[in-house]
C-alpha cells in the first residue's frame, strides 16, 4: 500500500475492506483465532453483494482503490466475479497468502492494469508445515509473468531472526524478492514494534519508518475524509479503532468534511499508509480540524 499509484491508475477515494476473519491457515502471530475463540468476531464467510456495492460506489462518483483483505479473500465464493465487476470502473488491491487455486481464475480473468498491487502474504513456517510453499511459488510466478504488480512480504516475526538470511536467499534463488513488515504483538515480554533493536531492524530490512507508521497520535488522519475501512458485515468506519460507523458498503458512505488527527498512541489500522490519498487530502483541506 505505500506504492505510489501507476501513472494509469487514477482514483479519488480508497475502501479498505476485511472480506471475513476466515483463514486456511493458522499462523502463530495472528490474532483473530483468539478474537474468533472469544466470540468477538466470527469466521462467518459471506458472498459480495456486487450489485449494491457497485450502486453505493458509484453514488459517490468517485473513482476507489478497494483493497481486499481478510482472513482470506479467496475464501469469499464470488471474490473473482466481484473483482471483474469492480474492475471495470475502479482499483483493487488483494492481500493474500496465494494458496487459494482460485489465482489461476485470477490471472486469466482480471485486468492486471486495474490492480494496484498483489499483497502475497508470505507466512513461510505454516507454508512448510502444510506443504503450500511451491504452490505459493508457483502462484507468485503466474501472476507476476501475467503483468501483476505484485511483492512477498513476510512478518518479521523476531523468533525467525536466525533464518531470515537462509529465507532472502532461497526465495532470491526462486526469483522473488522477500519483504518484511513489522510484527505487532509480545515475544519474550517485549512489545513489538516497538522493541525492535537496530540490529533486528537491519536483519529484517525494516526502517524507521515502517515502525513510526504505528505511532500516529497527534498526526494527521484521512481516515473518513477520502479512504474508509469496512468490516465483514460491510459496515463503514473512518477509523477501524473509534468504531463510529459511516455507512455500509451496501448502503451508503458518508465521507468526512475534513481530516482529523489520530488519538491513539498506538494505531495499526493502515489507513495512511497509501501515500498517494493521504497526499491528497491534506493539500484539499490545507487547515485540517485538530
Amino acid at each position: 500500500m505505500n506504492d505510489l499509484p501507476k501513472e494509469n491508475q487514477n482514483y479519488d477515494a480508497g475502501l479498505v475492506w476485511i472480506l471475513s476473519y476466515n483463514c486456511n491457515l493458522n499462523c502463530s502471530y495472528c490474532f483473530q483465532d483468539f478474537l474468533i475463540n472469544k466470540g468477538l468476531i466470527s469466521k462467518k464467510i459471506s458472498k459480495i453483494d456486487i450489485s449494491a456495492l457497485q450502486k453505493t460506489l458509484s453514488e459517490t462518483n468517485k473513482i476507489f482503490k478497494i483493497d481486499l483483505g481478510g482472513g482470506e479473500p479467496f475464501l469469499i465464493p464470488n471474490i473473482i466475479e466481484a473483482c471483474s465487476e469492480l474492475t471495470k470502473n475502479h482499483f483493487v488491491s488483494i492481500f493474500t497468502n496465494l494458496t487459494s487455486e482460485k489465482v489461476k481464475e485470477f490471472v486469466e480473468k482480471i485486468n492486471p492494469e486495474r490492480v494496484s498491487l498483489i499483497n502475497a502474504s508470505l507466512h513461510i513456517k505454516e507454508l512448510e508445515k502444510h506443504k503450500l510453499l511451491d504452490k505459493y511459488i508457483s502462484n507468485f510466478h503466474k501472476l507476476k509473468k501475467n503483468g501483476f504488480n505484485i511483492k512477498a512480504v513476510e512478518v518479521a516475526d523476531p523468533h525467525i531472526i536466525n533464518e531470515v538470511k537462509k529465507y532472502k536467499k532461497f526465495f532470491k534463488k526462486k526469483g522473488i524478492s522477500l519483504e518484511f513488515m513489522p510484527f505487532v504483538g509480545k515475544y519474550k515480554g517485549k512489545i513489538y514494534p516497538a522493541s525492535y533493536t537496530e540490529k533486528e531492524l537491519k536483519v529484517f530490512g525494516i526502517n524507521k519508518k515502517q515502525i513510526a507508521m504505528y505511532y500516529q497520535k497527534g498526526n494527521f488522519c484521512h481516515g473518513g475524509y477520502d479512504v474508509v475501512f469496512a468490516d465483514p458485515k460491510g459496515d463503514l468506519f473512518g477509523c477501524a479503532y473509534l468504531k463510529k460507523k459511516i455507512g455500509n458498503v451496501y448502503e451508503k458512505i458518508r465521507f468526512n468534511d475534513n481530516i482529523s488527527r489520530c488519538p491513539f498512541e498506538f494505531c495499526p489500522c493502515g489507513l495512511d499508509s497509501d501515500l498517494y490519498l493521504y497526499k491528497k487530502a491534506i493539500r484539499e483541506t490545507k487547515s485540517p480540524n485538530s
